[in-house]
């Protein structure tokens, strides 16, 4: 612990300078403690059944993408794709059908309401302030 005694005895004798030197080594220390710390804590993980089941997890995800990129660059996903788009098109093409059938009958309701409530403000006594 000569560190410890070297840091209480004032090196330049301007206290400043020594309690920032002081303050310099404790971080140092600090750091130090932090970095073992981490090393430990990495050690542990690495050896921790669950870090062994995620290496597993991520090799298999790796070899699952790895056949995936072959299969796109054999041709096989083109194909795969244009089945896709076709059954895709397919249901859009279907959808939007459904939307504009769903479209022109909420117009036909809105219409009618509007047509509803023009004739009820014909019908009432009160045009002109009359019936106020």
């Amino acid at each position: 612990m000569s560190d410890n005694s070297n840091n209480k005895e004032p090196k330049s004798g301007d206290p400043i300078s020594d309690k920032a030197e002081e303050l310099i080594n404790k971080g140092k220390k600090l750091a130090d403690k932090a970095e073992d710390f981490i090393n430990e804590t990495a050690n542990q993980v690495k050896e921790s059944d669950a870090f062994v089941q995620a290496s597993g997890f991520f090799g298999k995800v790796s070899d699952f993408l790895e056949q995936k990129s072959e299969e796109l660059h054999s041709g096989e996903m083109g194909a795969k794709f244009e089945t896709f788009k076709g059954k895709t098109e397919d249901q859009v093409t279907d959808i939007i059908k459904k939307v504009k059938v769903a479209g022109i009958k909420i117009g036909d309701v809105v219409d009618e309401q509007i047509e509803a409530l023009k004739g009820n403000k014909e019908k009432s006594g009160n045009q002109n302030g009359g019936g106020i």
